[in-house]
């Protein structure tokens, strides 16, 4: 995967600066953990009034630290596995829940003055309109009033407010909903005021709301491409672009089979995005199947330009019987970049 190799180029700085600082070496140090270099002085002619000496011979004997080798190991070890599937199809199981869930809101506690501990809870981190915007706070150790919450912008030097309401108390904690305006737009912050102790607290947070740049509105019946099961996504896009899909692919009862991947140039208008499955990831899955867990994005078109995103007229598509039997058994192969990536890193980690 792309972390991985970002990992890697990082791995490959931290070495490069463990060079720099280990040019003069400590005392004790292990000779085998440093990077060496030699000169080698030539003999210089007499000459009156100034010595003019030849350029030095330098001789550099490299040896990677053990510790960076090890590092490499395991990105080496790790990138092969990935490559025994492709990335547009990908296994998932249950123990996956980030990508089960992945508009899943984590609450964040946090600790107060005497043991006391508050957080903010949301039914999800992104969010479409018209939707409106849950907002609970659940306090542990503390009684709090005058409890509010207020919306606004995240951007730097931004100080509108979008939304501003108290909060009422119920079994749940501190409640209120914030109901949509069509300007919202973007990362913005939700902050949430109380008083407690004669004092007065906030704590905030950070959620995603858009205006749909596209929906996603059916889904047609599966194809067979090679060993790809083909599965034709419907889409209302708003404004043309690159396009990302993301999408879980279950079993009729909602048993995780794989996380699909795509991303295509998409003109305004009606038109489809089309996920493959691969057949090792089917595992003898022949549905029917559910299609769902939606994250559509329209990918940024110059630099500092903000992801815009879609969403989905129903949370789950049904998707009928497919046979296998369709399928090629032919092996998948990565291509020369990733099989280039694994090289390098098998030879940073000395296996090569």
């Amino acid at each position: 995967m792309k972390w991985m190799f970002v990992t890697a180029i990082s791995l490959l700085a931290l070495l490069a600066g463990y060079v720099y600082f280990s040019a003069e070496p400590a005392k004790n140090e292990p000779a085998q953990h440093l990077l060496t270099t030699k000169v080698l002085e030539p003999e210089t002619k007499q000459v009156a009034k100034k010595s003019e000496p030849k350029p030095a011979h330098i001789e550099v004997t490299e040896t990677i630290p053990e510790p960076i080798s090890q590092s490499f190991q395991l990105l080496a070890k790790a990138y092969a596995s990935d490559l025994e599937m492709p990335a547009y199809s990908r296994p998932l199981s249950a123990d996956d829940k980030h990508l089960l869930e992945p508009n899943t809101y984590v609450p964040q506690a946090v600790t107060l003055e005497g043991g006391a501990s508050a957080s903010i809870v949301l039914s999800q981190y992104r969010y479409s309109y018209p939707q409106a915007i849950d907002v609970r706070l659940e306090v542990q150790g503390l009684a709090v009033s005058a409890v509010t919450v207020q919306l606004q912008a995240e951007s730097v030097g931004s100080d509108d407010i979008l939304a501003n309401d108290g909060m009422l108390q119920s079994t749940q904690g501190w409640t209120a909903q914030l109901d949509a305006e069509p300007e919202w737009d973007g990362p913005l912050q939700v902050s949430v005021t109380f008083h407690a102790n004669g004092k007065q607290q906030t704590l905030k947070t950070g959620i995603v709301y858009s205006n749909p740049v596209a929906t996603i509105t059916g889904v047609d019946t599966s194809q067979s491409g090679g060993s790809d099961m083909l599965i034709p996504v419907q889409l209302d896009v708003k404004q043309a672009g690159y396009y990302r899909l993301r999408a879980n692919l279950y079993t009729e009862d909602n048993q995780p089979i794989a996380l699909l991947t795509n991303t295509e140039k998409l003109s305004a208008g009606t038109t489809e995005i089309t996920l493959r499955a691969y057949k090792a990831v089917l595992k003898h899955q022949s549905g029917p199947y559910l299609l769902g867990s939606f994250v559509l994005e329209r990918r940024p078109a110059i630099p500092g330009e903000a992801t815009r995103y879609g969403d989905s007229d129903k949370p789950f598509y049904q998707l009928e019987y497919f046979a296998l039997e369709q399928l090629t058994d032919e092996p998948w192969q990565p291509d020369a970049a990733e099989q280039q990536r694994l090289q390098f890193l098998q030879k940073m980690a000395g296996q090569q």
